[in-house]
């Protein structure tokens, strides 16, 4: 018996969604993530907080969005390739601890 082919479409799409509506006077900040990014030291804290408080996924979360922002020169300075950066903070990467230790050692001298 061969088996029934069940298709739905989607209940929900963005496309289809009204834009909201705001007053004209509410003011929206400006944020740039990677201005908080830039500073060496505030990125340090928060790693060795991280480390700290024995929370691995922070600090993985912490050094990739920092690595976002300054990948290709955290690579160069660590003498390691972009890709090698790039892959060791992907989900299927699995980094040795002497890359992380290198990138960390880059990102935050």
């Amino acid at each position: 018996m061969p088996k029934k082919k069940t298709s739905k479409k989607p209940s929900f799409c963005f496309k289809s969604m009204q834009p909201a509506k705001t007053k004209k006077k509410a003011g929206v900040l400006k944020h740039d993530p990677s201005k908080s990014f830039k500073n060496r030291k505030e990125v340090a804290i928060s790693l060795f907080l991280c480390l700290e408080e024995n929370d691995p996924e922070s600090f993985i979360e912490i050094l990739d969005a920092y690595l976002d922002v300054n990948r290709r020169e955290i690579a160069r300075r660590a003498k390691l390739s972009r890709t090698t950066v790039q892959n060791a903070f992907s989900k299927k990467g699995n980094p040795t601890i002497r890359t992380i230790a290198q990138i960390v050692h880059e990102a935050v001298a």
